[in-house]
């Protein structure tokens, strides 16, 4: 589904609740609590009836495991041994399209009335139900199962909106991430498996650092990474910490990672986003605080990704996402490959005066009162 006009654009309040759904969604990584605490987060933000994330079975279609919310107590029994998952017109459509790409089951048309979509045998739940919409994506796909998220919405809420789904999709990404590590986590607790052990699983590159900043687990992608990379690595000696090359960034890269582990014995739930250069390639990494608080254990997980200078983000994509003119799109593209404002001027031909503003006018329709967290931003969106 394409999106176009102002009444897709992200507003101040969205962006907020963004940012908030993910630092919720990674924190249910290290919490007894499966993830509950995201989806009560997701309900607010989007104002959703129930949903949940769904094992199936490909042929039928059987739920296998999953996590729920919404739902009147027994539901899960009761939908686990029918074969109402078969029937449901929702799974049917949401584990058809590709992964990680939210859409909703009505098309986001007011006129379309979702009773007249369900099938026979969950018509009369879906209305005792109040059912007016179901948002989902397909998260991800194997030889023999699949998962599903989805979320319902009560018919008094309004059908979901192209603004609301490029929310979601904003946020697909990440839910194919925490969902599978926490789900290696979830079918293999009988046998100690650690987060750090179920890195593997993902395909995006990822660290774990320890209460004392060491790195733990680096994951096959990031390994790939840190060791071809001129600059990134990790150093031996039994320390094992991520390292660079250059002594500037160095500095910055070992503040940010203990700077989040105290954040995270501080309950402070923010991502530091800082960049380095190769030649054509400009890689960021991220990092999120890690805290279990049952263990009273704390670090850090750090995501790298890369860019190539040579290829910018799409400008039509971050003038909708950031409500913004392609002036400061194209300014908006070089801070979120890593650019300072001079090295912006000089690249666009521009006075610094000029990208001053540009970078001011996106702090201001952002909601953002400082550069990083508009840089942070930019990377999350389209990173």
């Amino acid at each position: 589904m394409a999106f176009s006009g102002d009444d897709t654009a992200i507003d101040i309040q969205d962006f907020a609740g963004y940012n908030q759904l993910i630092i919720t969604l990674y924190r249910c990584l290290n919490s007894n609590q499966g993830f509950q605490p995201f989806f009560e987060e997701f309900q607010k933000q989007f104002r959703c009836l129930q949903g949940g994330i769904l094992g199936l079975t490909h042929r039928p279609i059987r739920m296998i495991f999953g996590w729920t919310f919404g739902y009147p107590e027994g539901f899960e029994q009761w939908f686990l041994n029918s074969d109402l998952p078969q029937q449901d017109a929702a799974l049917l459509h949401f584990s058809a399209l590709p992964p990680r790409q939210f859409d909703s089951l009505t098309g986001c048309n007011p006129e379309v009335d979702i009773l007249d979509l369900v099938g026979e045998k969950t018509r009369a739940w879906a209305e005792q139900a109040g059912l007016g919409d179901s948002a989902g994506m397909l998260v991800s796909r194997s030889d023999d199962s699949q998962v599903v998220f989805l979320a319902n919405r009560h018919r008094s809420e309004g059908h979901y909106t192209p603004k609301e789904l490029l929310q979601m999709n904003l946020l697909a990404p990440h839910i194919e991430n925490a969902v599978s590590l926490f789900q290696t986590l979830y079918q293999s607790r009988t046998e100690n498996e650690t987060l750090t052990m179920a890195l593997d699983h993902v395909s995006k590159p990822m660290i774990v650092f320890n209460e004392l900043a060491q790195v733990v687990q680096c994951n096959s992608a990031a390994e790939a990474i840190v060791v071809t990379h001129p600059k990134l690595f990790v150093s031996g000696n039994g320390e094992s910490r991520l390292r660079s090359r250059s002594a500037e960034f160095n500095r910055k890269l070992n503040d940010a990672i203990l700077t989040s582990i105290f954040n995270a014995r501080h309950g402070i739930q923010e991502v530091i986003t800082l960049f380095d250069q190769a030649g054509n390639e400009r890689i960021a990494v991220c990092i999120t605080p890690l805290a279990n608080e049952q263990s009273g254990s704390f670090g850090a997980l750090g995501e790298i990704i890369a860019f190539q200078a040579s290829s910018p983000p799409d400008l039509d994509k971050l003038t909708q996402l950031f409500d913004c003119t392609q002036a400061e799109a194209r300014t908006a593209s070089h801070l979120m490959q890593g650019l300072t404002a001079d090295e912006i001027a000089r690249e666009e031909h521009l006075s610094i005066h000029t990208v001053r503003e540009y970078i001011k006018s996106l702090l201001a329709k952002n909601g953002y009162r400082r550069q990083a967290e508009l840089v942070g931003a930019l990377v999350r969106a389209l990173g």
